[in-house]
């Protein structure tokens, strides 16, 4: 038996995404063998709408189980969008589409041709690319080069992309993607990074719970809380987790808002006096299991 899964008309997130799939196979879909996602023909996908869709097709791969993506809408609606990020390019080849995928990807035809949009780009530690987040910021800067701020955006964006990118590859058994997109109608940018990793929590939690007691009673949503205010880290050497810190402040500076998927929970900071807090979280738990840590961040375009 296949589950089914729709992704219906009209404009989906990552939290949509797993809202989407956790009523079909629950949260850690025990049993399950074959499955498919059916996106509609005016189903459209958020930029971190599309990186989720991909980690959970190339996950459920891994795990064996038989994954089918079928675009009802054929090549000309969805399907065409996320073959111009460059999704099929990192979409594992044990995945059946219909129709099929393109034999030469939109991504590799056009990179580099849209300055609002930066494709998929993979993180891989064995090939590490340290101009990376220095590409990735100059085409956000002419992107926004019309904004009067557009300079101190700049700099906020590189600080996250140097640090989160630079994160998964000091973690050399993980691999990840990082995108980007603006959204000119919308007045937003959203930056997806996202890896493949044990995940924040499974490395922060132990590493504390050995140092000392005083973040026992804390929850993950508290915990995740104070990596991003104070720079907690799991490192006892004061000089590690500063780098979240800075990215938190920065994108506190343009009221930026930062989605963070754990394994089975997404949690939603929003800026509230000059900072995230615990008042300012919101947290969906029982969600799918995903593996890894994926953190966006988006920014509001409007000066």
């Amino acid at each position: 038996m296949i589950s089914i899964l729709e992704l219906p008309s009209g404009w989906s997130n990552a939290a949509q995404v797993d809202w989407a799939l956790g009523r079909v196979v629950g949260m850690d879909a025990l049993g399950l063998t074959r499955i498919e996602f059916r996106l509609h023909g005016g189903c459209k996908l958020w930029i971190d709408g599309v990186l989720r869709l991909m980690a959970h097709c190339n996950q459920m791969a891994g795990r064996g189980i038989h994954v089918r993506l079928t675009f009802l809408g054929g090549s000309s609606g969805v399907m065409g969008y996320i073959d111009r990020m460059g999704f099929f390019d990192h979409l594992d080849p044990r995945i059946e589409t219909i129709p099929v995928r393109p034999a030469v990807s939109g991504a590799s035809l056009f990179r580099g041709g849209n300055t609002g949009l930066v494709e998929i780009v993979p993180i891989v530690a064995a090939h590490r690319d340290d101009d990376l987040p220095n590409r990735l910021t100059e085409v956000l800067r002419q992107a926004c080069a019309a904004r009067a701020d557009a300079d101190r955006l700049s700099e906020a964006a590189s600080t996250l992309f140097s640090e989160l990118i630079g994160n998964v590859y000091d973690h050399t058994q993980t691999s990840g993607h990082v995108a980007l997109q603006v959204y000119p109608g919308g007045s937003k940018v959203k930056v997806v990074v996202c890896d493949d990793g044990l995940g924040l929590m499974e490395t922060l939690r132990p590493a504390l719970n050995e140092r000392t007691s005083e973040y026992r009673g804390m929850t993950d949503v508290e915990l995740l809380v104070e990596m991003f205010r104070s720079g907690l880290s799991r490192h006892s050497d004061p000089k590690h987790g500063q780098g979240l810190k800075d990215c938190a402040t920065k994108a506190v500076r343009f009221q930026a808002e930062l989605d963070v998927r754990l394994v089975s929970q997404n949690v939603r900071l929003t800026p509230s006096r000059g900072g995230y807090e615990a008042a300012t979280a919101y947290c969906s738990e029982g969600l799918p299991l995903l593996r890894g840590t994926h953190i966006a961040f988006t920014f509001g375009l409007a000066p």
